[in-house]
């Protein structure tokens, strides 16, 4: 199994897996905030900023467009950005 971080005490014993690229995952409780959350994987990731946010499969463009919080059954993956132009 993937390497994974745990972060924080899980509502009601649920967790959602977070998964930042090169097979890690973050496990975070279910009933966190979803950008805030994010974000915070995203830079334990270093991504630096650069990085991309996908929903079920669909990305998220703008955190206004992001649900409140991670809901048991999300797949919540945050990838690298490749800049354009370097």
């Amino acid at each position: 199994m993937a390497p994974r971080t745990t972060w924080g005490s899980p509502r009601g014993g649920q967790t959602v897996l977070i998964e930042t690229g090169r097979d890690q995952f973050v496990e975070v409780p279910a009933g966190s905030p979803f950008v805030e959350t994010v974000e915070k994987a995203a830079g334990d990731a270093n991504y630096g900023g650069y990085y991309r946010v996908f929903l079920n499969g669909t990305e998220v463009c703008d955190p206004s467009n992001a649900p409140d919080t991670i809901e048991p059954g999300m797949r919540v993956q945050v990838t690298s950005y490749d800049k354009v132009g370097r």
